[in-house]
């Protein structure tokens, strides 16, 4: 079956062997979805698949180009994304250093050994104007096989405008056999010249059963690990890989997120102190947990109000059952489900990237306000 390494996506696998079956593959694509669902994954998968050298339904696995895009090492397949200024020996030309030369190659191996693994520099921004034109150069070189040449760059929004403006002319005049595939959250995130002369392909977020399943294959036993994993993750595999990865850390921000509701509601503000220190500390992908942790909490509490103890089938947050009995226990007029619905006005400022504090500050007022129906004094 053609593009199989991809987990779920019926549509987006329909439409994208339907153009490579029709031969109506267009030179830019842009695969957009929430993140960690197999956008990259996809666009290495069709890689593959076009330069097989055997004339099959799908890659064959086997064959030395099959081998080298294992490795995402192969002369036809460039991965662009976010690079820091440090990773480039020249940032005119896009030369890497060889410190960020040694990364890249860690980085797109450790990829193609889990297409769903997060390919990402530490530090990195933007996509680089010398990204591109590196990726110019390479696009333009003849080459004397037929199959195409593939470029994947990750993350367009990345682009700066510069950038977007080098890359569009290479989408004015593509080269023969050459085809660009963008990846975004949504369209709005491209440049518009670029937007308008891609293809989109649209995925969907994954299911928790199919997460579940995939962190079984990687070793993660424990049935109610998953569980959580895969709730929490909100359909990103690659996050719950990259939690499991580190049980220490997803310890740290499972209390972290339970105990900012708890002392949210408490008569002291200056308990929260202390976990207003480590919110600041977090990255935005690690405080986007801490909210889905939040969530799950306010929900597992609704529940356990509405159907006391029939709900703990259905409970994320098990672990902590006496604990969380005690919440429900103190607040017996709480609005639980309208608290959960006030994460969201946080994890939408986190994503327009305003100041950590605020975004604490009006969380915890948010967290008393629907849980006392008041305002804190």
């Amino acid at each position: 079956m053609p593009l199989n390494r991809i987990l779920e996506q019926p549509r987006a696998r329909r439409i994208l062997e339907s153009m490579v079956t029709g031969e109506r593959l267009p030179h830019a694509l842009l695969f957009w979805g929430p993140p960690g669902v197999g956008k990259s994954a996809s666009a290495i998968e069709l890689a593959r698949w076009l330069n097989c050298h055997q004339e099959l339904e799908g890659p064959c696995g086997q064959c030395e180009s099959c081998v080298k895009m294992a490795t995402l090492e192969h002369p036809h397949f460039s991965y662009q994304m976010p690079l820091p200024r440090k990773a480039l020996a020249d940032a005119d030309t896009g030369e890497l250093s060889q410190s960020g030369a040694e990364e890249l190659t860690e980085i797109l191996r450790a990829k193609g050994a889990d297409l769903y693994a997060n390919a990402k520099f530490t530090a990195a921004q933007f996509i680089l104007i010398g990204q591109i034109r590196s990726l110019i150069r390479w696009a333009n070189v003849k080459s004397f096989s037929q199959k195409p040449r593939i470029a994947l760059i990750d993350h367009a929004d990345a682009l700066k405008e510069e950038a977007g403006n080098a890359l569009l002319k290479l989408l004015e005049e593509p080269p023969p056999e050459f085809i660009l595939i963008l990846t975004a959250e949504t369209p709005e995130d491209v440049l518009p010249t670029l937007l308008s002369r891609c293809q989109p392909v649209e995925f969907d977020r994954l299911s928790d059963s199919i997460i579940d399943n995939e962190l079984e294959k990687r070793g993660i036993q424990d049935v109610d690990t998953r569980k959580r994993l895969a709730h929490l993750s909100s359909g990103n595999l690659t996050r719950a890989i990259d939690f499991a990865s580190k049980p220490e850390t997803m310890e740290e921000l499972m209390a972290l997120g339970i105990d900012i509701v708890r002392h949210s509601l408490g008569k002291n503000p200056l308990q929260l102190n202390p976990h207003l220190e480590s919110w600041n500390a977090l990255t935005a992908d690690q405080r986007t947990l801490v909210l889905e942790i939040i969530t799950a909490w306010l929900r597992d509490a609704a529940l356990l109000s509405a159907w006391g103890e029939t709900s703990l089938p259905r409970l994320i947050h098990t672990d902590r059952i006496e604990l969380l009995r005690k919440f429900v226990t103190n607040c017996p007029r709480a609005d639980f489900t309208e608290a959960a619905r006030q994460i969201e006005t946080a994890r939408f400022n986190i994503e327009r990237n305003v100041l950590p504090p605020l975004v604490f500050t009006n969380l915890a007022r948010n967290i008393y306000r629907t849980i006392y129906a008041t305002e804190p004094v």
